[in-house]
Order: C-alpha cells, then sequence, then structure tokens
C-alpha cells in the first residue's frame, strides 16, 4: 500500500518526529506510549476501538533511519504474526515536506484490508497533528 501526505513542516522537523520517539508519541492518534527497550528497539502501547471498544496491546519496532537520504524505516511484529513495515521517504518542497509512505502487511490472517483502512485513516492524522506542532515550534 502506498500513501502520500504533503504537510506545511520543515523536513528535519518531520524527520525528528517520525524517529525521536517521544515525539511521535506525542503526534500519533493511538500510540499512548513507548518505551525504549534496547538498541534501535521499543515497546509500543497502543489502543484501537472496535466500535465503542477500547482494544489495547504492545508489540515491538524497529527503527532505521537516514539523516543523508531522508528515510525512516519503520518495523513491526503485532500479535506475533502480522508483520508490518512502514518506509517514509520525505522531500522537500518550499515550505511544505512531501512524505512518500510504503507500507507492507505480511499476514497468515486475512486482516490486510481492515488493516489498509486503519492506517490510511491514522497516518493521515498522524501528519495532520504533526503539521500542527509545526506550527508551535
Amino acid at each position: 500500500m502506498n500513501l502520500s501526505f504533503r504537510i506545511k513542516s520543515d523536513i528535519d522537523l518531520v524527520f525528528d518526529y517520525l524517529t525521536d520517539m517521544e515525539k511521535f508519541v506525542s503526534v500519533h492518534p493511538v500510540i499512548s506510549r513507548i518505551d525504549r527497550v534496547q538498541n534501535g528497539k521499543y515497546l509500543v502501547y497502543e489502543t484501537l476501538k472496535l466500535g465503542f471498544i477500547p482494544f489495547s496491546f504492545t508489540y515491538l519496532v524497529t527503527i532505521e533511519k537516514s539523516q543523508f537520504d531522508k528515510t525512516v524505516i519503520i518495523r513491526a511484529t503485532v500479535f506475533k504474526v502480522t508483520n508490518i513495515e512502514m518506509k517514509f521517504v520525505l522531500k522537500a518542497d518550499g515550505d511544505y515536506t512531501r512524505i512518500d509512505e510504503e507500507i507492507q502487511f505480511r499476514s497468515p490472517l486475512p486482516v490486510v484490508f481492515m488493516m489498509q483502512r486503519v492506517f490510511k485513516k491514522q497516518h493521515s492524522q498522524l501528519f495532520k497533528n504533526m503539521e500542527q506542532m509545526s506550527y508551535q515550534v
């Protein structure tokens, strides 16, 4: 799945929000906490709503980043069976930053369609929140 966003924010600020987990959690719509576990690994606490019922869970993520290329790769394994890889490629566009995102889901469960809908909504809100934070900096 490929997504693209264009937000009025400095590319370095966007890169910082995607790679600094304290900043990332402050703008993410469903992640409530992130703890550093070890080198490049983090434990993520997330709550989704299934209808009106909140469903909380945790999972490990790893982060790779290239300051030179302005790319960030986040990998996660949720419930030990669903692997997710998100690659963010940032490009400066005047006062804006373009974020091209490639998301890959691998799971033996039939969850990919549902996850695509959830990620589209979450990441749209994530980058709106990030854009709003850039006005406060």
